[in-house]
């Protein structure tokens, strides 16, 4: 089964035409967990393997942009469990990514920084942050996605956390506003890839619900009453009807496909008992082109069936489905970060409607207006983005506090929020105020994060019982409870073989997302072996890997 990428919306930006290739590799990582050196290292090995080019990385959250000890005391976890891991050798200079990366935030992220790049921006040389919510263009494909996870009691506030954090606040920071959503829902022009962090509500009812349950048992009454997932997230799967949603936070793999018709896409309890798993499945391609042809999917009109193809990936640690490279080969366009008009637009319209107080400011018809930009701030952005000469995201990285080198013994937690000048340029580009801290707290770019006050709560006394904080049961906060999730150091080999395995439709697993399973070894360098249970079987295209389908390594 095809799915066509939808280019319309990309028709209009302005690019150096010897700068265009036709095609698109992407790697898309599932939770990061601050393990960059691993899954680069991963990504070069499957180059050599497979002879080819990887384009992109995506990384789906958690991602971990910590500069330096300072930054690790806003990270969202016991004490205990804070590691510094590789990024802030990127952002010293000290590595060079060798990837164009793009990462969206999670639920275990130095929050501090990210605040600094709420509209998005260079975290390092060659790393981008999307933003708090955000849309980009990288070589033909729009590329839009939401940082943070779902918690209802903060759903209708403002962004009023900001350093130093406090107990509540150092987990609110992370969590998704309607504001965001709602300048999400504002997009008209198609999206092509959709990122977020916890996934869309009953998205795990349009997969193979079976084997997610026999995964991940304890998600089995989640599902049932529709409260695995975030709403918000479906309200945009919804509304915006991507081609490609990728996700992570579940720490399991999972392929679903949405059908926006409301068709059920669920597998059958016992897919293999007939002999054929669906219409879709090995059976149904065994016709050849011609049935192949009827069943592609028409993404831009014409009656045609509009789906979303659904992938949430694991984390970096063996034995895990972290990885999957996945092939645009329609996608045409530089392979480069370029602005995207409309979502400016959108963000000229609705700037005004930010809060940095807990009390949120009123939406436009309480959040459920979709009316698109101002007519006037579509010219505006027009206008300003050929002044400056194109769309080309600015390489104007800037360090704004110093990065970590190896002579603090430990970190303290910063005592005001940072002004980034990429926000600031990216604002006057806008003609916009900034409007992210309050002018009296806020500290100058490159000014080193101060000692917080001895009033202030000390970080090391955060009570957090759950070893990873991602699922803590207070008043449905994040998601579905106990989860069965620990430290990287802490799983054994017994808990690392029950967690490998990948859950998804198997037609759908195999038409859409077919893969061999990336396993991240102990040192900075991809595991050789996984390499011996490749096959050179072809893959459907476009939805597919640039390794072959093989075997699940164990």
């Amino acid at each position: 089964m095809r799915f066509p990428l939808r280019m319309s919306a990309l028709k209009d930006i302005r690019t150096p035409a010897n700068h265009a290739t036709r095609g698109l590799r992407i790697a898309v990582e599932g939770c990061c967990h601050g393990d960059l050196d691993k899954i680069y290292a991963t990504m070069q090995h499957l180059e050599r393997k497979q002879n080819t080019k990887i384009d992109l990385l995506i990384c789906c959250g958690d991602f971990q942009a910590v500069r330096n000890l300072d930054d690790l005391e806003c990270l969202a976890c016991p004490p205990k469990y804070r590691d510094l891991k590789t990024f802030y050798r990127y952002y010293t200079g000290q590595e060079v990514a060798p990837y164009p990366t793009l990462f969206i935030g999670g639920n275990h992220e130095a929050s501090n920084h990210l605040w600094e790049l709420y509209h998005g921006g260079w975290a390092a040389p060659n790393i981008y942050y999307l933003g708090h919510a955000g849309v980009i263009n990288f070589g033909g494909a729009r590329i839009a996605g939401l940082s943070g996870i779902y918690n209802a009691k903060h759903y209708r506030m403002g962004h009023y956390e900001r350093p130093p954090y406090q107990m509540d606040t150092i987990r609110s920071a992370y969590h998704v506003r309607e504001l965001e959503v709602y300048r999400l829902k504002q997009l008209r022009q198609p999206i092509d890839v959709f990122l977020s962090h916890d996934w869309p509500r009953n998205i795990a009812r349009h997969g193979d619900t079976q084997r997610l349950v026999r995964a991940k048992p304890f998600l089995r009454s989640e599902i049932d009453d529709s409260s695995l997932g975030s709403p918000p997230a479906e309200d945009l799967l919804k509304t915006l009807q991507p081609s490609y949603w990728f996700s992570a936070h579940l720490h399991v793999k999972f392929a679903a496909l949405y059908r926006h018709d409301g068709a059920s896409t669920a597998a059958p309890a016992n897919p293999g008992a007939s002999g054929r798993a669906s219409a879709d499945g090995p059976a149904a391609h065994s016709n050849g082109a011609a049935e192949s042809a009827e069943r592609e999917i028409q993404m831009d009109g014409g009656g045609g069936e509009r789906t979303t193809a659904f992938l949430a990936l694991d984390k970096c640690l063996p034995g895990r489905g972290f990885l999957q490279v996945v092939e645009l080969p329609d996608a045409v366009g530089p392979k480069v970060f370029s602005y995207d008009e409309e979502w400016l637009a959108i963000l000229r319209t609705t700037h005004s409607l930010l809060s940095i107080k807990r009390k949120p400011s009123p939406l436009p018809g309480m959040g459920a207006l979709r009316r698109g930009p101002n007519p006037e701030d579509v010219q505006y952005v027009r206008e300003a983005v050929a002044a400056r000469g194109g769309p080309e995201v600015p390489q104007n990285f800037t360090p704004t506090v110093p990065g970590h080198d190896g002579r603090a013994r430990r970190g303290v937690m910063p005592s005001q929020p940072v002004r980034n000048p990429q926000t600031l340029a990216f604002l006057e580009m806008l003609g916009l105020p900034y409007n992210l801290d309050d002018s009296s707290a806020a500290s100058p770019a490159h000014a080193s994060a101060a000692s917080a006050a001895s009033s202030q709560a000390n970080p090391e006394e955060i009570d957090i019982d759950n070893p990873e904080e991602i699922e803590l049961e207070e008043e449905g906060d994040d998601g579905p409870s106990a989860l069965d999730e620990s430290p990287p150091d802490a799983l054994g080999p017994s808990t690392s073989a029950q967690q490998q395995e990948s859950v998804g439709p198997p037609e759908q697993e195999a038409s859409m997302f077919a893969t061999v399973e990336i396993h991240s070894g102990g040192t900075s360098a991809a595991v050789e072996s996984q390499s011996s249970g490749m096959s050179s079987e072809a893959l459907p295209t476009p939805m597919s890997t640039v390794l072959q389908n093989g075997s699940r390594s164990s």
